[in-house]
Order: C-alpha cells, then sequence, then structure tokens
C-alpha cells in the first residue's frame, strides 16, 4: 500500500491525491445502495455518485424511480484505470447473477464504448443476460442515498464531515467513497488501493479501520 507523511492542510492526503482530470461511466446493478460501495473500493476509482437514468419519467426518486434503473455514477483515472478494466470489473461482480430485479446495464456514452461492453459481454457469455443501453439524463439520487453505509456509522461521519466545508463537497470526496466502500463491503476480505493513513482520521478511527480490514 502507497504511503505518504502527513499534510499540514485540513484536507486529508487521499483527496489531494485526486486527478485533475476524470472520466466517467454508468452502471447499473440493482440496488444502487449496495452497488456504490463496491466501486467505491477500486483502484483508480475516485469518486462515486448514486442516481437514476434510462427512462423518461422526470421526478425519479428513491421511493418512486418510475421507469428509470438506479445507478452509479464512477468517476475514475483513466491513465490508472482504462474503460475495459472497469467493464471486466464489473461484469465479474455479476458472473451467473441475473434475476429479474438485478439485471446488470451499461450506460454507453459513443460508439467506442458500446464495442467494447458488448466484446466484454462475448467473452464472458453474457449477452444474453446485460443490456448494454444508451446514456440518458443522469438524475441524482436524494443526499440521504449518497454513501448510505458512512451514514450508518456515526464516528467515522463526523470525522469525515470535518475536513470539508458543506456536505456537497464530503460527498464528492475520495474519502467519503473509500469509506463508504470499507463499511458496504459484503466480503470481509479486501484490499484497499493505498495505506488508510492517508485518510489522517483519528487513531480511535483507525483502529475501527483496522477492525474492517483484513
Amino acid at each position: 500500500m502507497l504511503s505518504m507523511p502527513k499534510s499540514e492542510g485540513r484536507i486529508p492526503r487521499i483527496d489531494q491525491l485526486k486527478p485533475r482530470h476524470l472520466d466517467a461511466a454508468l452502471f447499473g446493478m440493482g440496488c444502487f445502495l449496495s452497488s456504490e460501495p463496491r466501486f467505491g473500493i477500486v483502484c483508480g476509482v475516485w469518486r462515486t455518485t448514486v442516481g437514476y437514468t434510462g427512462g423518461r419519467y422526470g421526478s425519479p426518486s428513491h421511493g418512486n424511480a418510475g421507469d428509470h434503473a438506479e445507478v452509479v455514477l464512477v468517476e475514475y483515472d483513466p491513465v490508472q484505470l482504462s474503460y475495459g478494466q472497469l467493464l471486466e470489473i464489473f461484469l465479474g461482480w455479476n458472473d451467473g447473477v441475473f434475476n429479474s430485479r438485478c439485471i446488470p446495464r451499461i450506460f454507453v456514452k459513443n460508439e467506442f464504448e458500446r464495442r467494447l461492453a458488448q466484446a466484454a459481454l462475448a467473452r464472458r457469455g453474457m449477452e444474453a443476460g446485460a443490456r448494454v443501453l444508451a446514456c440518458r439524463t443522469f438524475h441524482r439520487a436524494e443526499p440521504s442515498c449518497q454513501k448510505y453505509f458512512l451514514r450508518t456509522f456515526p464516528l467515522l461521519m463526523r470525522e469525515a464531515e470535518g475536513f470539508y466545508p458543506d456536505e456537497e463537497a464530503l460527498l464528492h470526496s475520495a474519502l467519503a467513497m473509500r469509506l463508504n466502500g470499507i463499511l458496504g463491503q459484503r466480503s470481509p476480505l479486501f484490499c484497499l488501493p493505498e495505506d488508510y493513513e492517508l485518510y489522517d482520521l483519528s487513531e480511535a478511527a483507525n483502529r475501527v479501520l483496522a477492525h474492517l480490514i483484513q
């Protein structure tokens, strides 16, 4: 894991490392509350946002998404992680897990992404199970849906809030994304892309993270 000396600033070092340029991809895999954390610990992913897309209903919400799919907007560094690699990671989570409520959806912005997505599905024999769809308007979900698992853990939420001027900055931070990712993992066995000392949290919070990360 990468480790660096602590900085003097208030913004945690994990956010200071965030690249200036990020590409975006859009994925749906059932409930976005449980899928956002998976992307949150992927090396090369720096920001996640949950929302709705794919339909025509003008005011989707968590209680009434209308004809939209619940999706995760994934912002990643194309130098660290290619779109093709991100596709393989996403499809790897969905191998053999098709049902009426959890159909993997890949929303593409252009013909290049469409071809990569269709080729990735063909390699895995998933053409009949997953869908490749054109991107439509992305409707950001309510603030209460963003970083859902972090919100359920008051100690880490309070510490994260202390770094940022407002909730919007917190929700767009790499720190919030990583903490939500750690707390929302379905398996106890996972690795972080960097040393959690880069999160610049207190000793008490670091003890919690050490217990959660194996």
